[in-house]
């Protein structure tokens, strides 16, 4: 039981639920209850689960007892992030512009061309013709 045991302490300590972990490696939330009831020790996610919680797969299993000896670094964003970025990068580049832009909109940020006296810009970035609502027809 010490692959279930350790589970759970690491994802105690991460803070991360099951379900979390369990849509980060890409798997069902029952599959890692399973794992925590000690019915699959040997799972074929052991190497995901163990880069999503920072330690090691030896560490999981038991044969080491220091949990972030050879540890990869945790990730460098959160689970939300990392899928914002993944999605995006799927995006057609005025796509991105346009969400890029409704971010900094969000967040209070932008840059100093964006101000009244700057060209009114279109929702895809797009700069919009002088005298004309971005909706009207020519």
């Amino acid at each position: 039981m010490i692959y279930s045991d350790r589970l759970r302490d690491v994802m105690g300590e991460r803070q991360i639920s099951q379900a979390e972990l369990a849509r980060r490696v890409g798997v069902s939330q029952q599959t890692i209850a399973k794992l925590f009831q000690g019915a699959s020790s040997g799972s074929r996610y052991l190497h995901r689960i163990a880069r999503e919680l920072g330690t090691t797969p030896a560490y999981l299993e038991g044969e080491v007892d220091d949990p972030n000896e050879d540890a990869p670094a945790p990730p460098a964003a959160d689970s939300e992030s990392r899928e914002m970025m993944e999605h995006f990068g799927h995006l057609a580049p005025a796509d991105r512009r346009a969400l890029l832009q409704i971010a900094r909109s969000m967040a209070g940020g932008g840059t100093p061309s964006d101000t009244v006296h700057a060209p009114s810009r279109g929702y895809r970035g797009e700069d919009s013709e002088p005298g004309l609502d971005n909706g009207e027809e020519r």
